[in-house]
């Protein structure tokens, strides 16, 4: 497996984690990749960061990163199957292009594609993710103009427009 490095999508992320205040807020960081997610939840006074993700190349990369922080615990989870607890926040950059199973020799193919039509993934997460927020919690999350994702329901956060797509960042929750 290929660890996803920070592009576009994940500094839209960071920097609105950036800008929150998280002091004394219990942080999910659902596939965590290199760690930076979690690494600004840090940064911004969280209280204790859970750093997830399904890839053991990111889990090792992330937990080297964020091994000199206390208040900080990275795991092997798919999704939430290895998550405990309820969190005030929990941020999510997932894989969320469209691709078919033709596409499946693609190297690099599981950090990227989301499903058929791109949002089949991120559907996935928040069917789960509600179960998971403390009272008042939120969820920040990225999806792409060129998946299926229908935003109407949540609010857009942020926009990065790219040349071939607009990437949002999406919130669900109290704020």
């Amino acid at each position: 497996m290929t660890v996803y490095q920070p592009r576009e999508d994940s500094r839209l992320l960071a920097k609105k984690i950036l800008e929150m205040n998280l002091d004394g807020e219990n942080c999910l960081d659902m596939g965590t990749g290199t760690g930076i997610i979690a690494e600004k939840m840090v940064k911004s006074g969280a209280e204790k960061v859970l750093a997830v993700d399904v890839n053991p190349e990111a889990v090792e990369e992330a937990s080297d990163k964020l091994g000199k922080h206390d208040n900080t615990e990275v795991k092997s989870s798919d999704l939430f199957e290895n998550v405990e607890g309820n969190f005030d926040l929990i941020a999510f950059n997932p894989p969320y292009l469209p691709g078919d199973d033709l596409d499946e020799d693609l190297e690099g193919r599981e950090i990227w594609r989301g499903g058929d039509s791109g949002e089949e993934f991120t559907e996935e997460f928040l069917e789960t993710a509600e179960d998971y927020l403390a009272e008042n919690g939120r969820i920040l999350f990225v999806v792409s103009s060129l998946s299926d994702f229908d935003t109407d329901q949540y609010e857009i956060v942020d926009t990065k427009q790219l040349w071939f797509e607009d990437i949002y960042l999406l919130k669900a929750g109290n704020f």
